[in-house]
């Protein structure tokens, strides 16, 4: 039986480079560094360089493994998340995302920790073409193309939705989806915002990859490259296993915000393993003897005329006797800058650096004779790519702007009357949370800068004027997930934090309070006492003030919702495991066999009489929770693909301080949808209402659409109906509050504009139904909205001059107005 495209490549041993990839002991023995190597003299860029693989799959995918792929879906797997990350331990790797096909499941895998590696969060996003997205909160939902768009507006929807959390957005082997050699590049290559471009994806042809790399650069697009084993295969661990090709990054540190950044600004360099050819590029651009740009880095230059002492700097390590190559633009259609033999261990060359023009890139790669580099690359080449550098980016004057085939939409114009509150140009402030009590409106959110990520305050009027700033957390690097509550004086934030502790990953719960109307806080206080990975809190406020506080925590396995009142009950309570069937299976057997369902994004509100709903999403009722398609019983035929769980909406209720929580009730109980990222608020008449985003159980081109449904009790709830309907496009994360007249109010980022960007809509919820959306915002793009008492918090990157390097995301406050 065939197998598809990145699938058994041993064929002749494909990808090894022979002569050229050690194993870790091999590489021990000769005394090569496996990462970590120490960069940066006077003036010049400070940083290490750590090792990784940015695309690797495991059973998550349902073409994960080799019987799963050689049966179309109908066998066993054999690829667990532990065996992928041991394997990538073993191979002396620092970093690794597991990318599996448009899921998310594999990080709520128990598995899916180390203490020896920095674990990424990370998938292989969209259907066509495929991409790989790092750092984002959760998957990224690939929707479909409205009638007589350009068939890549799906695509750009995806790079803006995951640059709204900071993530990071690779083209996947471009020779498969944006580019063939003998039709050049298609409608799919005119994306911008893009941070790197695959290079060395050993499943398919690199210099493929490299061609189209180079059509990309001399459109202005500034991109560094990556390089993916790709591996799906335990049977191919010793040629093409994680960290076969590999990517380097050049990152202020050890942790997994710097190394995002790393990649973000293209700093990295890769090689067909990690022992093999590590080489790097440095300009000296103003000729005084100090390399201060590297590869990735852009430059402006006043003047194309440079200092006569600027220079090229490329070293080579691990290669010896290899072939060098230095180029200039316009590429490989030209002559190479320089063409020499790598001279021992370690060789440095440098070389004059002249401008042929305003923008203007410089790289350099390695090639060898042997294996071919890629299982559909040319054998017969005599020299294969070994390694690549990120390119050394000069422009004169201004910044490079991309020249696609094909243009993004002119942005909508106009004023919507939102007001910045948090976060300036150039960083990212994001995830915002707002609570509003009288005049006073408390906006929290979590900022990105220096390769940390901090939770931060800040007090404002409804208009949006405030003096100060408060960082809550602490000096730590790794706070997340701020939410926020208010009533009178009192404020309370929450928030997760790992406390700069990322190996392996167990962030924990944090509460800080202000009884002065968040001028002064006390001291963060631990909720949750578990071991494992707390995450996703929420936060709402009883009417005598105690705060209570729900979060999702895999300390006994399988991910369960907890709830405190904090002040009442003296340990979290377990909310969501009552009812699971948990089972480890048996992996030997079959990888795919553990059962874990996961109870994850909890959302609580509190009633009348105090009565307090948590609604969390959770998949217990999919035949096979956590794993994509679906292994058919002996005889049958497989189904699902990559379809997405059967994710439900649960809630349980628990009345007042003094009662017990209930048993948990099916808000939503499709059995044809994926319904996820509930919000809970109370009507005026005391009722609790629940939004979610909905879709089909199609893993890519269905658009996620809003649902609601109501409940007097908490406990026999309302069919769940659509609203804010629109077919054609895109709604999601949804978030409930209410207005001070009592009525629900939701509001929602959607993809229905006409200049394709992401805009925050809202409605409220009638005795008649919910009204009709309205478009809140209008420049740029908008997403990740909270509401409270009327007014409005989202990140916008309205204020990002150019699209492809310009982190810029701040938080914005807007005025529904009672619209």
């Amino acid at each position: 039986m065939g197998l598809t495209r990145r699938q058994f490549m041993a064929a002749g041993g494909a990808i090894a480079a022979s002569g050229l990839v050690a194993t870790p002991a091999v590489a021990a023995a000769q005394g090569l560094p496996l990462g970590g190597f120490p960069f940066g003299g006077s003036g010049e860029p400070k940083g290490q360089w750590l090792v990784g693989d940015t695309h690797v799959h495991d059973d998550h995918s349902a073409d994960g493994s080799l019987p799963r792929q050689t049966s179309k879906q109908a066998l066993p797997g054999n690829l667990p998340v532990g065996d992928q990350i041991g394997q990538a331990e073993k191979t002396g790797l620092d970093f690794l995302p597991l990318t599996d096909h448009r899921t998310y499941d594999q990080h709520w895998d128990p598995q899916w920790t180390s203490d020896r590696l920095l674990l990424i969060p990370g998938e292989e996003a969209n259907g066509s073409p495929h991409a790989i997205v790092l750092g984002a909160v959760d998957n990224v939902v690939d929707g479909a193309n409205p009638p007589g768009s350009a068939a890549f507006r799906h695509v750009q929807q995806s790079i803006w939705d995951a640059r709204s959390q900071d993530a990071v957005w690779h083209i996947a082997h471009p020779d498969d989806g944006e580019y063939t050699r003998e039709a050049g590049p298609n409608d799919n290559a005119s994306v911008q915002g893009i941070h790197n471009i695959e290079v060395l994806n050993v499943s398919t042809n690199p210099d493929a990859q490299m061609d189209f790399a180079e059509t990309r650069w001399n459109r202005g697009y500034v991109t560094g490259v990556t390089a993916a084993s790709d591996c799906h295969f335990r049977e191919l661990w010793d040629i093409a296993g994680p960290g076969q090709p590999a990517t380097r990054v050049f990152a202020g540190d050890r942790s997994v915000r710097s190394i995002l950044d790393a990649l973000k600004a293209g700093r990295t360099t890769v090689s067909s393993g990690v022992s093999g050819p590590f080489v790097t590029i440095e300009a000296d651009l103003d000729g005084d003897g100090r390399f201060e740009s590297i590869g990735g880095d852009e430059t402006v230059v006043g003047s194309r005329k440079l200092p006569r002492r600027a220079a090229l700097r490329v070293r080579v390590r691990q290669g010896a006797g290899t072939r060098l190559l230095v180029y200039g633009t316009p590429g490989r259609s030209a002559k190479a800058l320089l063409d020499t033999t790598v001279r021992g261990n370690d060789d440095t060359r440098t070389l004059p650096l002249t401008l042929s023009g305003d923008h203007v890139w410089f790289r350099a790669e390695v090639r060898s004779p042997g294996s071919a580099s890629g299982a559909d690359a040319d054998p017969t080449l005599p020299d294969q790519l070994r390694a690549a550098t990120s390119p050394v980016f000069v422009s004169v004057g201004r910044v490079a702007t991309p020249a696609p085939e094909i243009p993004l939409p002119a942005m909508q114009s106009g004023h919507d009357n939102a007001t910045a509150v948090l976060g300036g140009t150039g960083e990212f402030t994001g995830f915002a949370d707002v609570a509003v009590t009288g005049n006073d409106v408390h906006v929290v959110a979590q900022r990105h800068s220096d390769g940390r990520s901090r939770v931060v305050y800040k007090r404002v009027d409804r208009r949006g004027f405030g003096l100060f700033e408060v960082e809550l957390s602490s000096g730590s690097g790794t706070a997340t997930a701020p939410r926020v509550a208010a009533s009178g004086r009192d404020v309370w934030v929450v928030w997760q934090d790992e406390r700069g502790h990322e190996q392996p990953h167990r962030p924990a719960i944090y509460l800080r309070h202000s009884s002065t109307g968040g001028l002064l806080f006390g001291p963060a206080v631990r909720l949750d006492a578990g071991t494992g990975r707390a995450v996703h809190p929420a936060i709402a406020l009883l009417s005598g003030g105690q705060p209570v506080v729900t979060w999702a925590d895999n300390t006994a396995g399988a991910f369960d919702v907890f709830a405190q009142v904090v002040g009442v009950d003296r340990k979290p309570v377990n909310l969501s495991a009552a009812g699971k069937t948990v089972s480890a299976g048996n992996r030997a057997v079959d990888a795919r066999s553990p059962r874990y369902p996961a109870s994850v994004f909890p959302t609580v509100a509190v009633g009348h009489g105090d009565r307090i709903l948590v609604a969390w999403q959770d998949d217990r009722f999919d035949p096979d929770p956590l794993w994509t398609g679906h292994t058919p019983p002996a005889g049958q035929s497989a189904s699902g693909g990559t379809d997405p769980d059967n994710w439900q909406i649960l809630a349980t209720t628990r009345a007042g301080t003094r009662g017990g929580w209930g048993t948990s009730a099916q808000v939503s109980a499709a059995t044809d949808r994926a319904d996820r990222h509930p919000s809970a608020a109370v009507d005026h008449s005391g009722a609790f209402v629940v939004a979610w985003d909905s879709g089909a159980l199609q893993s890519s081109g269905a658009n996620l659409s809003l649902r609601s449904a109501r409940s007097a009790d908490g406990r026999t709830w309302s069919a769940g109906t659509p609203f804010a309907l629109e077919p054609a496009a895109m709604s999601q994360r949804p978030r409930l509050s209410h207005d001070p007249d009592g009525t629900v109010r939701a509001v929602w980022y959607d993809s229905r504009a006409t200049d394709w960007r992401w805009k925050v809509f809202t409605a409220r919820l009638t005795p008649a139904g919910w009204s009709a959306p309205v478009q809140l915002t209008k420049t740029g793009n908008a997403t990740y909205p909270a509401v409270s008492a009327g007014l409005v918090a989202f990140v916008t990157d309205r204020n990002a001059v150019r699209g492809q390097r310009d982190t810029t995301q701040q938080i914005y406050l807007a005025d529904t107005g009672g619209r």
